[in-house]
C-alpha cells in the first residue's frame, strides 16, 4: 500500500516537473513604447542579433518637420562648363546696306516727299525722316541721308546735312539744313531743321495733331522796325514729346495793341528770308526736360511766357487755334514789349 502511494507521489511530480519544463521552453516578451525584446532557448549571437533587427518605431505619433537643401550653384572649381558672363550691349547696329546716290532733281523732289510725308503716323514728331531721338543711331540713319543730300558735313559727335531744296521752298540767303547730335554710344540725342517755305507746319496742323501745347513762348517789339515789319515769334514747346516749334512772322501794330496772324497756309509775303512759313523744329529725346535757353540757342533772344505777355494760356490758344471758326491771331500790348 505505502509503496503504491509513493510511486502515485513520483507520477505526480514528474508530470508537474514535465509541465514546469515545457513551460519555460515557449518564449516569452516584453514591450515598452520603444523596443521588442525576445528571449528563449536562442543562442547569443543570434539573440543580439535578433533585437537590433526587431527595434520598432515607437508607438506614439511624432511630428517630423521637412527642410529642403537648395542645390548649391557650381563655381568654376566644382564645375568644368565656365560660367556665363554679361555680353556687353553694341554700340551700333550692323553696317546698313548703301542706298543708290540720287541725281539732283530726284534728289529735291525726294526732300519735298519726306517733308509731305513726316506727318503720317508712322513718323509723328519727334520722329523725323526715320530718325527719332533717343532711339536712332546715327550710323542707321547716315547712307539713307547720303542718297539725297548736297552734303554731310560731320565730326565724332554732330552733323550737318544740306538739302537739294527748290526753289519754292528754300529761304532766301540761307542754307537748308538738319542738324543731328549724337551721344557716345552713337545714339541720335538732338535734331534741328532750319525753318522753310514749307505748308503743313502752321500751329493749327500741328496743334491738332500733338495736343495742348506744355508751354507757350512770345517774343516781338513795341514799335515797327526799319524795313517797315514787325517780327513776331511764337514758341511752342511739347516736353513730354521733345517737340518745339518756333514760328515768324510780321506783326500789325494798331494803336497800341500789337497783333499776330498764323495763317494755316503759306502766304506770299515780301520778306520771306525774315518770316518763312514753315517753323524751326527742334526735336529731343522724349521726357528731357528742356531749359527755354537751351530750345532756343541763340545769344542775346529773351522769349516770354504766353501768361504774361497776352490774355491767353496754352490751353486757351490751343481752343482759339483749332476752333475753324477762329482767327489764328495773338494780341498783346505794345507796352508789355517797352525795355523798363
Amino acid at each position: 500500500m505505502f509503496r503504491n502511494w509513493m510511486n502515485f507521489i513520483k507520477v505526480i511530480l514528474l508530470v508537474a516537473i514535465q509541465l514546469i519544463l515545457l513551460i519555460a521552453c515557449q518564449p516569452t516578451t516584453s514591450h515598452d513604447n520603444e523596443t521588442v525584446l525576445v528571449t528563449g532557448t536562442i543562442p547569443n549571437e543570434q539573440e543580439v542579433a535578433l533585437f537590433e533587427a526587431m527595434t520598432v518605431a515607437p508607438t506614439r505619433s511624432i511630428t517630423q518637420t521637412a527642410t529642403s537643401t537648395s542645390t548649391p550653384i557650381p563655381t568654376a572649381a566644382s564645375s568644368p562648363t565656365p560660367l556665363p558672363t554679361e555680353t556687353p550691349l553694341p554700340l551700333a547696329t550692323v553696317t546698313p546696306t548703301p542706298w543708290p546716290t540720287l541725281p539732283p532733281n530726284e534728289a529735291a523732289d525726294k526732300v519735298l516727299a519726306l517733308l509731305a510725308d513726316n506727318q503720317n503716323p508712322e513718323c509723328l514728331l519727334p520722329c523725323w525722316w526715320g530718325a527719332t531721338p533717343g532711339q536712332t543711331h546715327w550710323h542707321d540713319i547716315e547712307p539713307f541721308l547720303k542718297s539725297f543730300a548736297l552734303e554731310i558735313k560731320a565730326n565724332s559727335s554732330a552733323a550737318l546735312v544740306y538739302l537739294p531744296l527748290h526753289e519754292a521752298i528754300e529761304v532766301p540767303g540761307f542754307d537748308g539744313y538738319v542738324a543731328y547730335s549724337w551721344n557716345d554710344s552713337g545714339v541720335i540725342k538732338e535734331i534741328s531743321l532750319k525753318p522753310m517755305n514749307i505748308s503743313g507746319y502752321d500751329p493749327q496742323t500741328m496743334m491738332i495733331l500733338h495736343g495742348v501745347p506744355d508751354e507757350v513762348w512770345l517774343k516781338t517789339f513795341p514799335v515797327v522796325l526799319p524795313g517797315e515789319v514787325l517780327p513776331f515769334h511764337l514758341l511752342l514747346v511739347y516736353q513730354e514729346k521733345g517737340i518745339s516749334l518756333r514760328y515768324y512772322v510780321d506783326a500789325v501794330k494798331t494803336g497800341e495793341t500789337i497783333t499776330a496772324c498764323f495763317e494755316p497756309e503759306v502766304v506770299e509775303v515780301e520778306r520771306p528770308d525774315l518770316f518763312p512759313a514753315g517753323p524751326r523744329i527742334y526735336l529731343w529725346e522724349p521726357g528731357q526736360q528742356k531749359t527755354i535757353d537751351e530750345i532756343v540757342s541763340i545769344p542775346g533772344e529773351t522769349y516770354f511766357p504766353l501768361e504774361g505777355k497776352s490774355d491767353l494760356t496754352p490751353q486757351t490758344l490751343f481752343e482759339m487755334f483749332t476752333n475753324p471758326d477762329e482767327l489764328p491771331c495773338i494780341d498783346t500790348p505794345a507796352e508789355q514789349w517797352r525795355e523798363p
